[in-house]
């Protein structure tokens, strides 16, 4: 009986091991996202110092929103992959029968299960929205309220 719980309990780290060594990589994944939304914005601001055309103005608008659906399509994989931990650690869990997971994994697993961590969510999602309008916008209205003299 001891092996077993020790087995399950090697099994149940190693999970949370995979999960905090994704971590890291969900983080770098986001810098890249805000990198790439700091470019966008550069560019936009370029192009309008710069007179852009409708060309230019048509495929940095492509590229801004290329951006955002990038950011959001790793925001997905994201859950995606919280969803996958919880499934793994609650498939644990079952076949464990008598040999309960630990605390911390059934809270983890409740809180996927309830949606997580919705403000998290939906805080990002608008930082990207501001984010793709503050470069788009400004390229295609003029948003100078400065009167020239």
């Amino acid at each position: 009986m001891e092996e077993i719980v020790m087995q399950s309990g090697m099994v149940e780290l190693g999970i949370w091991e995979v999960f905090v060594q994704s971590r890291i990589s969900i983080s770098i994944i986001f810098l890249a996202n805000a990198i790439s939304i700091l470019i966008a914005v550069w560019l936009s601001r370029v192009l309008i110092e710069k007179g852009a055309n409708l060309f230019l103005k048509l495929i940095l608008t492509a590229f801004t929103f290329a951006v955002f659906l990038n950011a959001y399509n790793n925001g997905l994989w994201v859950n995606f992959y919280m969803e996958g931990t919880a499934a793994s650690l609650a498939n644990l869990d079952t076949a464990n029968g008598t040999i309960d997971i630990s605390a911390t994994s059934k809270n983890f697993i409740d809180s996927v299960a309830s949606g997580g961590n919705l403000i998290g969510k939906v805080g990002v999602f608008v930082f990207f929205i501001s984010s793709l309008l503050i470069a788009v916008i400004p390229l295609w209205f003029n948003t100078n309220t400065k009167k020239d003299r």
